[in-house]
């Protein structure tokens, strides 16, 4: 595997990781008192991010690949991931807004 895909590759499933060994858990646990509203923003903010990078990693890559259908189902699945960013990030706003 190319050098530059292999980071591509393990930086992605780093990230993936670090989300399910620290994230989840802590979301999942139902011990844990629910997020305080001044910090739903926050979180929200921290979920766009990752889906926006996520999102434009996908249609970066899409410009790159030799197969027609690779190519649109990287170019599609990054339009939708920076989409639902930008939704994420609407929330964001209007979440900090109410706790100002």
């Amino acid at each position: 595997m190319d050098s530059g895909i292999r980071a591509m590759v393990d930086a992605v499933g780093e990230a993936e990781r670090q989300v399910r060994e620290n994230a989840l858990p802590k979301a999942r646990d139902s011990s844990r008192e629910k997020v305080p509203e001044k910090e739903e923003a926050a979180l929200l903010g921290a979920l766009a991010g990752l889906v926006e990078s996520i999102g434009e990693l996908a249609g970066a890559v899409g410009d790159r690949v030799t197969n027609r259908d690779t190519a649109r189902t990287y170019t599609v699945a990054g339009r939708r991931l920076r989409s639902e960013a930008g939704n994420l990030r609407g929330d964001e706003n209007e979440t900090a807004a109410r706790s100002r």
